[in-house]
């Protein structure tokens, strides 16, 4: 693993605008940046053209590497599902790596994959579905009915570590699963479904890296901060940085 590969995300500090959370996770070391296009007030407006947000990214010296498309619906099927593709086409834009292609339901998931592809196949990105505690994607079970049903290598995954730890779900076990299916990794440590500072919790975050490590994975991991006390959410994410940059130099 390498330092280069750790992202953050936004979901750290939700009600933080693009601006500040920019130049707060900036001074904290980070460089890449996961982008949502709703819930968080630092969301991108993918109607508008990219170039204001790339200009952002240079000020703040911040790469946007991963993408949360926005969900598709199964009762606005075509206008919903034409929503994502024009938010993956601006991903794409600003160079983003990782697109999230989400939907409201596991049918949707399915039926919608295959005209979502056949539609940004020419796209520079790498569309993955993603497991979030409460979701329809909530489970390993749930992870696997969609990826069997969309049965196509041109959608991957995204091992999301904490919420698989919310559910009960080790993530050795999901890790074996997905297999190089794997393009992206969410890392928190928690202690149940909380999240608490790195090295505090349940989830052995080393065992994790050497495992990927091991599994030949360069993508990013995405670093998240849920915890209790927000107000301390940027202190921790600070150490979140160190906790990584020390593991990464153990291995050199």
């Amino acid at each position: 693993m390498k330092i280069e590969q750790v992202a953050v995300s936004p979901c750290s500090n939700p009600e933080m605008g693009l601006d500040d959370v920019l130049s707060a996770y900036a001074s904290l070391g980070y460089k890449h940046f996961e982008v949502f296009t709703s819930w968080t007030n630092s969301a991108f407006d993918y109607h508008t053209y990219p170039q204001a947000y790339l200009k952002k990214g240079q000020q703040y010296s911040m790469v946007f590497t991963s993408f949360h498309l926005p969900s598709i619906t199964a009762d606005c099927l075509t206008d919903s599902l034409q929503e994502a593709i024009t938010a993956a086409r601006f991903a794409e834009a600003m160079g983003v790596e990782i697109v999230l292609y989400k939907a409201h339901d596991r049918a949707t998931y399915i039926n919608a994959a295959p005209a979502f592809l056949n539609a940004i196949e020419d796209l520079r990105v790498i569309p993955v579905i993603q497991n979030h505690y409460g979701s329809a994607l909530s489970t390993l079970d749930d992870m696997k009915s969609v990826f069997e049903g969309i049965g196509d290598p041109r959608m991957r995954t995204l091992l999301e570590v904490g919420h698989f730890h919310s559910v009960g779900v080790d993530w050795r076990k999901a890790a074996e699963y997905l297999g190089d299916s794997v393009a992206l990794v969410h890392i928190k440590d928690q202690i149940g479904q909380q999240s608490v500072p790195f090295g505090q919790g349940e989830i052995d975050l080393h065992a994790l890296f050497q495992s990927m490590d091991e599994n030949g994975f360069e993508g990013r991991y995405v670093i998240e901060m849920e915890v209790r006390d927000k107000e301390n959410t940027l202190a921790y994410l600070a150490d979140a940085h160190k906790y990584v940059l020390d593991y990464c130099e153990e291995g050199t």
